[in-house]
């Protein structure tokens, strides 16, 4: 008689939810990220501003960012609390030769507000998008990484929000470990973080920098971004420790999708994305 062997299903680990660290974020320092294109060398430079203060009476953080490159200039602004680093609020500017655009962002109520205008003249258009769950804006992505907990697991998920094409996206955010990587033939250690956007792993490198962990290296898949300040000669910054595992009871399997965001990115949302 014929014997039949069926095999197992193994369930799926589950992911644990992105647990937010607090940052402890200086009001008004600032940072340069030179953006380099492999075979083509540096293209265009970012800089970023921290600052602190309040919105509608909770402590937030504003990420001001401008950067410049291929004939286009970009600003933005996001809010976030300064606890949670949920978003309150984004703002972004792009402008170039010809014309200006302009997107602001709103969260709150279980909803997700943007608003687009073309032009200093153009009207208004909204679009709403219902929404109750615990999201992030993908203009913070950088500054988030560096402030996810991984002391339970090495993979956490987060959702978060894009303009381009008013999605949202489940991310999955792996903790790689330590790696080394060269800047200006000068050697550093840290840790890297690995995310799919787009159909394209993005990596985020990760050093502790007086206490405070910041993304020093950033490969979006088409750019590279370098932290000036703390990869400057000399530097000498290692990977944080390793965060001490924590035992805890296993959850039921959930299931984890992907929704590819900024497929459709054009020469209007900037050369030097980031």
């Amino acid at each position: 008689a014929a014997i039949l062997t069926v095999g197992a299903t193994v369930p799926a680990r589950a992911l644990s939810e992105a647990r937010v660290l607090s940052p402890d974020w200086h009001n008004g320092e600032t940072f340069t990220y030179a953006i380099y294109q492999p075979a083509v060398g540096r293209i265009a430079t970012a800089y970023y501003r921290l600052l602190t203060g309040e919105y509608e009476g909770r402590p937030i953080y504003k990420i001001v960012y401008n950067g410049k490159g291929g004939g286009l200039a970009e600003s933005s602004t996001a809010i976030v609390d300064a606890v949670t680093l949920e978003p309150y609020k984004s703002v972004r500017k792009i402008k170039s030769a010809k014309q200006v655009f302009y997107i602001d962002t709103s969260y709150g109520d279980g909803r997700i507000l943007v608003r687009r205008k073309q032009g200093e003249e153009g009207q208004i258009q909204e679009t709403s998008i219902d929404f109750p769950g615990r999201i992030f804006d993908y203009e913070e992505m950088m500054w988030l990484i560096p402030q996810l907990d991984f002391s339970n697991d090495d993979r956490v998920h987060l959702t978060l929000f894009s303009t381009i094409g008013d999605q949202t996206i489940l991310v999955v955010v792996r903790n790689m470990g330590e790696d080394a990587f060269k800047f200006n033939n000068q050697k550093f250690t840290a840790t890297k973080y690995t995310f799919n956007l787009n159909l394209i792993t993005q990596t985020i490198w990760v050093q502790e920098i007086g206490g405070r962990r910041l993304a020093v290296k950033y490969d979006t898949g088409e750019n590279i971004l370098y932290n000036l300040e703390a990869l400057k000669p000399g530097a000498a910054v290692v990977a944080p420790p390793a965060p001490e595992k924590k035992v805890e009871k296993p959850k039921p399997p959930e299931p984890v999708s992907y929704t590819h965001l900024r497929a459709h990115e054009t020469s209007l949302h900037l050369v030097c994305r980031l």
